[in-house]
């Protein structure tokens, strides 16, 4: 939206949580993300020079350098605001997130001299409580609010969130710079992420890793029941050993010639693999199909937890991400507030 405007654009995540490696150096997978969908020319260890892994807390309690991370954040910035116009900076979490190695978002914000944009979910109470809630840590810390954003909203909530939040931020002096609608595809997992997620095995079908998952059916019925749950690109997760219900999956999706809007891929469980005429049933098709160790209920709860992050590779999801924030976003306002 930025760049639409003519705007030279950076992007910066100084502090991240979900890294990846590449090529020897851990990164946000966030800055990996912009980088990869809007051709970034700076380096990723300037748009992510700080990568939080599961030891870092406690190497820094055993030995603090606050000026030493503040020393990293503001070269690294430096260099990716060099010719720009504007750099978009992402924080991670709330406002004091990542205070135990203090260098929570409102450190870094008051660091760089950046106003803030807040993004809070939902409808009007709760999103209000939290938005008074990190605009007080961020004052403490000198740091201006630009406005709010208010995200994954129910397309029949719209007008009246728009109507009542905006009334409700006015009394506090709060500019309300859009409603975002709820958005299902953005939240569905494609078969790559299950796979990752699982860090599973993949037996077959690695043609169709990028097929949505719309809904995850738990394989514990009878073939003649499970008809009525094989829906519309579904993850059947079930024992590796019920034989009965991969061939009922099987047979369901090879009766269209639409692999997709059928049976989206099969997680089979406990480490056990199908045997081998039943494989060969599976070979025959394009339909993922996956072993992970783990049982049934331990797969189970790490798809629900899941977060679905967007991938570079997902056109889709980005450009319906791109004409929402064109659609439901007042960026000129923003740019008025941070003039």
């Amino acid at each position: 939206t930025l760049r639409a405007r003519g705007m030279r654009v950076g992007f910066i995540k100084p502090v991240g949580q979900r890294y990846v490696d590449v090529h020897g150096h851990r990164v946000d997978a966030d800055a990996l993300l912009m980088r990869d969908v809007y051709g970034c020319a700076n380096e990723l260890k300037d748009m992510s020079p700080i990568a939080v892994d599961r030891r870092f807390t406690r190497r820094y309690l055993d030995q603090p350098a606050p000026q030493e991370l503040e020393r990293v954040v503001c070269e690294s910035f430096a260099r990716v605001a060099e010719g720009k116009d504007m750099v978009v900076i992402e924080g991670t979490g709330h406002a004091g997130v990542g205070s135990i190695f203090d260098l929570d978002n409102a450190r870094v914000a008051a660091l760089l001299q950046a106003p803030v944009m807040l993004v809070a979910c939902g409808g009007i109470g709760r999103p209000f409580d939290e938005i008074t809630l990190n605009r007080a840590v961020f004052e403490k810390h000198g740091v201006r609010l630009a406005g709010v954003l208010i995200n994954k909203v129910s397309h029949d909530k719209i007008e009246e969130v728009s109507h009542y939040m905006g009334r409700a931020l006015e009394r506090i002096g709060v500019t309300l710079l859009g409603v975002i609608p709820h958005r299902p595809p953005l939240l569905h997992p494609t078969i790559r992420h299950v796979l990752d997620a699982l860090d599973a095995t993949l037996l077959n079908g690695e043609q169709s890793l990028d097929h949505a998952v719309r809904s995850i059916v738990i394989g514990a019925m009878t073939p003649h029941q499970a008809l009525h749950y094989f829906e519309d690109r579904c993850l059947v997760v079930t024992p590796g050993d019920r034989d009965d219900l991969v061939l009922t999956a099987i047979s369901l999706a090879s009766t269209t010639q639409d692999i997709e809007h059928t049976v989206a891929g099969i997680v089979l469980t406990g480490g056990v693999r199908p045997r081998r005429s039943v494989l060969r049933v599976i070979q025959r098709t394009a339909i993922p199909v996956m072993v992970s160790d783990e049982d049934t209920y331990r797969v189970a709860s790490a798809l629900h937890d899941m977060m679905v992050k967007i991938k570079p590779n997902e056109t889709e999801k980005i450009h319906l991400v791109q004409q929402t924030y064109e659609k439901y976003f007042d960026v000129d306002r923003l740019l008025e507030r941070i003039a």
